[in-house]
């Protein structure tokens, strides 16, 4: 017989995983070497499509994730982007758009930032090009030509990263907008294989920030999900 009460594990999995958030305040202080090892090597157990493994991971830390920070931060003073995988508002459905909507209002009212402050916004998100002040940086790209199939491995990588990470009390924030300056990241990092998907900030969560307590929730379940029968 199938069991159909918890167990310890399915408790352990779920709180892993409905305690996974991301964090945009952290503390300066660094993961040590081991455990970065330990939680990447988990992330290469991710599913992939026959096992192609199609994605490849740059890590930066120190000297090389200040030089970045300085980099995209003024890319992004001159408007200068470089795009890999194509983004635009209007891939968002109207549902999707409401979704959105509702998490900046909670967000930049957490911050104190009106809807209208268009110069207070545009701060914050240069401020997100230092990794909201973590000491490490994970950039995830596709490999092989890079197309759909291949970055939702790609994105399998980064949930079990991001699992792996909560699991060793490290926070993190996966950050689009980091996506958008592939050439910079490339150029610093001295890559030549791959199509920049996304950016990772990590580290060690500042509890005393209000912007780590927001409650983003969730769409019901059957909103998006349906059980054939």
């Amino acid at each position: 017989m199938h069991r159909t009460h918890p167990t310890e594990t399915s408790v352990h999995a779920e709180r892993l995983i409905r305690g996974r958030h991301a964090t945009r305040a952290f503390l300066p202080d660094p993961v040590p070497q081991e455990t970065l090892r330990t939680i990447f090597s988990l992330a290469t157990t991710a599913p992939s499509g026959s096992n192609t493994q199609p994605w490849r991971i740059e890590v930066a830390t120190g000297a090389t994730r200040d030089r970045l920070s300085k980099t995209l931060r003024e890319a992004h003073a001159a408007g200068r982007t470089s795009i890999d995988l194509p983004y635009d508002d209007a891939h968002h459905s109207p549902e999707q758009r409401r979704r959105r909507a509702a998490f900046g209002a909670r967000l930049y009212g957490t911050l104190g930032i009106g809807f209208d402050d268009h110069a207070a916004r545009a701060a914050y998100d240069a401020r997100s090009l230092d990794f909201y002040g973590a000491p490490h940086v994970a950039f995830l790209f596709v490999t092989g030509t890079g197309q759909a199939r291949q970055a939702a491995d790609v994105g399998a990588y980064m949930q079990t990263l991001l699992l792996a990470m909560n699991a060793y009390g490290v926070a993190a924030c996966p950050q689009g907008l980091l996506s958008f300056y592939a050439d910079d990241v490339r150029a610093e990092l001295g890559v030549t294989d791959g199509r920049l998907l996304v950016g990772v900030s990590f580290g060690y969560a500042d509890e005393t920030a209000s912007v780590n307590h927001i409650d983003t929730g969730r769409a019901a379940l059957e909103e998006t999900t349906t059980f054939h029968h």
